[in-house]
């Protein structure tokens, strides 16, 4: 049932005992004697749903006077019922302002015309009043998760941000600790605020809850914008990202696919450079005669280079199983992943680790975690991913790969 549904219903339970020219006793308030007739017909027409009537007996005796105030209230509270049946939305709406405070309406009708009114507020792009409705739904004692998400959504659209995240952050807190999955909408509507705010800490938990929960391209997209702005001038984190970018699928332009490679062919990774080349190739993602020609390059010297490096793998391996610091076996094992092989790269790798004496361990650590979730070994993987946390960067980009292990 509708909102303005619930309205109608509820009135139609309660308003028929109001006119007062049917209920006598010492408490009852009572129209006043002129106006009895005209609003008992009304009363009646409203009863028979015949809505034209009631509006034309109410406005014969809104021409009446004098009027007491309990008049006013059952004339108005009359055409309540009567616009809200005919739907009448426009009438209905500045009908309800009007009763609204009387002390005259029925207790059980208060929370739903403060509903009724915070949602005709906020259809009519009247977002100051449907906030001061929806506090006085709320003030009113009812909490229900869909009122405070349009005080949240009336408060971002005036510009409210902070209001706006303050709401929304509570009402996915109360639905997570019912057990309940939060709501994709409001953590888009914490996002947006967080990011207006210049708020990173509320943005970044925003965009992980929806990439768990909602693992869509877009939000992958949203989460690495201010990763890789942030270590434009690093290759080395750069790949990682390109890398995660390329597993859930948003790695979309040419030109990241080319320095994806570039960067791996420069690493010593000519595998990873040459299968990435290859599938953007494959895609046509180089529209011009020059960048084919300048790629197809690129690809070669990685296949030259992959063949030259395949044919010294096991000499390099005794050579870093010799060296006195692990790196030369997380580039090992980083090759290794490279040619499809994450089962020799989580060996290697786990070796340089051991072996220690690592100039960058948060690289090999999210190497090890891409080759245990290539392993399909995703707890594993985020084990790894956890322990990549001596620089903010790198722990940044592995909370990420963290929920694409889980995912």
């Amino acid at each position: 049932m509708s909102r303005l549904a619930l309205i109608a219903a509820v009135f139609l339970g309660l308003g028929l005992a109001v006119v007062a020219g049917n209920v006598r006793s010492e408490e009852a308030p009572t129209v006043s004697r002129a106006l009895a007739k005209p609003l008992k017909a009304a009363n009646d027409a409203l009863a028979a749903k015949n809505f034209a009537e009631v509006i034309a007996k109410t406005k014969e005796a809104g021409a009446m006077s004098p009027k007491t105030a309990y008049d006013e209230f059952v004339i108005n509270y009359l055409q309540v019922g009567a616009y809200s049946g005919m739907g009448n939305t426009a009438e209905m709406g500045p009908a309800m302002e009007r009763t609204i405070d009387s002390p005259y309406l029925p207790a059980a009708a208060k929370v739903p015309y403060l509903k009724a009114l915070m949602t005709l507020a906020y259809q009519n792009k009247n977002y100051d009043k449907a906030v001061q409705y929806g506090e006085r739904v709320k003030a009113a004692g009812d909490t229900n998760a869909d009122v405070a998400l349009t005080v949240a959504q009336a408060n971002y659209l005036l510009g409210k941000y902070k209001e706006a995240l303050t709401e929304m952050d509570a009402i996915e807190s109360r639905d997570e600790a019912a057990g309940h999955k939060p709501s994709e909408k409001g953590l888009n509507i914490i996002w947006s605020c967080a990011i207006k705010l210049k708020d990173d800490a509320a943005a970044s938990k925003a965009i992980e809850k929806l990439i768990l929960n909602y693992p869509k391209p877009d939000y992958w997209s949203n989460a690495m914008v201010p990763i890789l702005q942030n270590h434009s001038n690093d290759d080395r984190l750069n790949l990682m990202t390109y890398r995660l970018m390329y597993e859930v699928g948003i790695l979309k332009r040419g030109a990241d696919y080319r320095d994806m490679a570039q960067i791996a062919l420069d690493q010593g990774n000519p595998g990873e450079a040459q299968t990435v080349i290859e599938q953007a190739l494959a895609k046509n993602l180089f529209t011009e005669q020059r960048e084919k020609e300048s790629n197809q390059r690129l690809l070669d010297a990685a296949r030259k280079k992959g063949v030259q490096d395949k044919a010294t793998l096991e000499r390099d391996t005794k050579d870093a199983m010799a060296a006195a610091s692990g790196d030369p076996l997380v580039q090992l094992g980083g090759a290794y992943l490279g040619y499809g092989q994450p089962d020799k790269a989580v060996t290697n790798i786990n070796a340089g680790i051991a072996k220690g004496k690592l100039k960058n361990p948060d690289e090999a650590y999210m190497l090890l975690g891409i080759a245990q979730e290539r392993s399909k070994n995703g707890a594993e993987a985020v084990r790894a991913f956890n322990k990549a946390t001596a620089d903010p960067k790198y722990a940044r980009l592995a909370k990420l790969w963290v929920l694409q292990a889980r995912g």
